[in-house]
């Protein structure tokens, strides 16, 4: 397998150089990829030897390995796309710019010289920030989503939505505030949180769940899920709970990806097919009912005089 040195790194395996890089000597120096530098790995992989990848431009892994780094730096407006790869540090991670995992992770792990610092094991990319979701309904009104995946576990961009399709709703319940539904990557063998932070008031009386696969033996519908947790309070109802990788509520069957929908139900709501019309009288018919209601009483209030009068 061909050997390559980018910047002091120790490469092997394909590797396309762009704007910005230039192969140099092996001296051991930080791996630092200016903003118009981009790096194609092509599947090979690179070994850093304790010092730091600097990414202010552009690495792709293409399903190759950059490990034995010290510290990760992706900068602002950087682009590191892990794919299928895996990326392997001893110390510190941080995240400002662009990263996209799919099958592949990022892990702290000791390395030759390098003893681990922090929480060994994968490591969460980035800060999970909430999305503003706008409710059904057009009451201008929205809700907050944050998910928090573990290890490389995240969301797909542009799958947290909030809408009035319902899949298959108990008998004579509604979807006031809609049902959500989102996507994550990466989750093989992890978990996400949900916290879903609703207008003020907007939960009452109504009850949480979620649609998906559930129990042993697995059936499919609306049910309680793991770790539910509904508080209310000045800065809204706040909905929480968990969900695992192919395990209760995991829609999609793909190990690695989770899929979502969850709700907060109004159950017994009367709904248009269940409405029975009630028969009523027309207005001639009314007279004849009040007249007939009348004469009964007229005969009610003789027979009762005629008891009542005292016998001759």
């Amino acid at each position: 397998m061909k050997l390559f040195n980018v910047a002091g790194r120790r490469l092997a395996g394909p590797l396309l150089l762009f704007a910005g890089v230039a192969a140099v000597g092996s001296v051991q120096a930080d791996w630092v990829l200016p903003v118009g530098a981009s790096v194609q790995l092509g599947g090979g992989s690179a070994r850093l030897g304790c010092t730091d990848l600097q990414l202010a431009g552009a690495l792709s892994l293409s399903g190759g390995s950059a490990g034995s780094a010290r510290n990760v730096q992706v900068a602002a407006g950087a682009q590191l796309n892990v794919g299928a790869g895996t990326v392997d540090l001893a110390q510190q991670w941080v995240n400002q710019g662009t990263v996209t995992v799919t099958t592949g992770g990022v892990t702290r792990v000791a390395s030759a010289g390098c003893p681990v610092v922090g929480p060994a094991g994968p490591v969460q990319l980035a800060a999970p920030v909430p999305i503003a979701v706008p409710l059904p309904g057009g009451s201008g009104g929205a809700a907050q989503v944050l998910v928090s995946g573990t290890g490389s576990c995240t969301v797909v961009p542009g799958s947290v939505q909030i809408s009035n399709s319902a899949p298959a709703l108990p008998t004579n319940a509604a979807t006031p505030l809609g049902v959500l539904r989102f996507n994550a990557a990466g989750c093989a063998g992890a978990s996400v949180t949900v916290q879903v932070t609703y207008p003020a008031g907007s939960l009452s009386g109504l009850t949480v769940r979620k649609y998906g696969p559930f129990g042993q033996p697995a059936q499919t519908g609306w049910f309680s899920p793991p770790g539910l947790s509904v508080s209310s309070g000045a800065g809204g109802d706040v909905v929480t709970y968990t969900v695992s990788d192919n395990g209760d509520g995991d829609s999609d069957p793909t190990v690695g990806a989770i899929s979502d929908p969850m709700a907060p139900l109004s159950l017994g709501a009367v709904t248009p097919g269940n409405v029975q019309a009630v028969p009523t009288l027309g207005e001639w018919g009314l007279l004849m009912l009040v007249g007939l209601v009348g004469i009964w009483g007229m005969r009610s209030l003789r027979a009762r005089r005629a008891a009542e009068a005292p016998a001759p």
